[in-house]
């Protein structure tokens, strides 16, 4: 037990951004010789899962540009836009047919419209023909692959058809690129009951306050006991200047989870602890299958920063896609 639990260790340490030898201990240390006071409480009640479903994605195309994407919003101008405002009444008054065709007519006035695509499909499937819409879902797809409303629909249409491990796979990439969508994890939860999966929305939340006194500048922590070590290092990068430096370097805070993930290391040892708290649990599974990555882009970097999806290729989206459905294996 003691050299399995010494190779999840090293595997964290080596999978961690951080070049030195242990972020953990470096960051404690820092802690420990700054001017700067810290204090720690424990945490007297659970802290409960925010409200993100405000932070929600709206549709997009992108451009590829370098090594990102150009992302851009799809907005309809001029004469498109007059087509697609008819195309939208005839829709809302239920004439599906004309709908198309002013849909179509859209799509020839403005190409980059790619959301006339989906809605194509959208009018066959209110008519329950569902091979045509699954049709026009994929050719959305196929012009614009973070068209999240495509994935989710066509994962609606393989349901219907029977088909669970297609809706599997294009609910769970439509959830990659929409990741706080209230509405879209209803359907999630009812394609993964189906699928044999979990269906519960595991969250990544910590257990931890933290706030700098203005006249002061003291700080000041509150945290459950596990989540210590991980808010003393969160604490560092937030008001440590050496690592408030170091998280100029990165346009997404992937660093910053990865040293934090380190405050678990003293924990992970203790199985009946690991058995009985969950982001203990979900972590060590994650370390022994080697899917960190995944853990810390999909199970905390997406949950406030929904748009880094976008910047993703579709090999990484179907990646985060494959973690998904392999994180919620019972």
């Amino acid at each position: 037990m003691k050299s399995k639990i010494l190779i999840l260790i090293c595997a964290l340490v080596a999978l961690s951004f951080a070049k030195d030898e242990n972020p953990l201990q470096e960051a404690m240390e820092i802690i420990k010789e700054s001017k700067t006071l810290y204090s720690l409480k424990y945490l007297e009640k659970p802290i409960p899962v925010p409200d993100r479903s405000r932070l929600i994605n709206y549709p997009v195309y992108r451009e590829k540009k370098g090594d990102s994407y150009d992302v851009k919003a799809i907005k309809a101008t001029g004469e498109a836009k007059k087509l697609l405002d008819k195309a939208e009444n005839y829709f809302g008054s239920h004439q599906y047919a004309k709908a198309r065709d002013a849909y179509t007519l859209a799509l020839q006035e403005d190409p980059k419209l790619y959301s006339a695509i989906t809605y194509i499909g959208q009018t066959y499937g209110i008519e329950e023909n569902w091979d045509k819409a699954e049709l026009w879902y994929k050719k959305a797809i196929e012009a614009n692959y973070v068209d999240f409303l495509a994935h989710w629909l066509l994962a609606d249409v393989y349901k219907i058809k029977g088909q669970k491990e297609k809706a599997l796979d294009e609910i769970s990439i439509a959830k990659v690129l929409n990741r706080n969508n209230p509405r879209l994890e209803a359907l999630r939860k009812e394609i993964y009951g189906l699928n044999g999966l979990n269906i519960k929305n595991w969250t990544f939340n910590p257990q931890v306050r933290m706030s700098r006194d203005s006249v002061t500048g003291n700080v000041n922590i509150v945290a459950d006991s596990i989540w210590s070590y991980y808010a003393f290092v969160q604490a560092a990068w937030f008001y440590e200047p050496v690592y408030k430096a170091k998280a100029k370097k990165y346009s997404m805070p992937q660093a910053m989870y990865r040293e934090c993930l380190m405050g678990f290391l003293p924990f992970i040892g203790d199985k009946a602890l690991v058995d009985s708290v969950d982001v203990l649990k979900r972590l060590v599974k994650v370390i022994e299958a080697d899917k960190l990555d995944e853990f810390v882009f999909y199970d905390m970097l997406l949950l406030d920063y929904p748009t880094a999806s976008f910047q993703l290729d579709k090999k990484q989206i179907e990646g985060l896609k494959d973690y998904l459905i392999w994180a919620n294996q019972k």
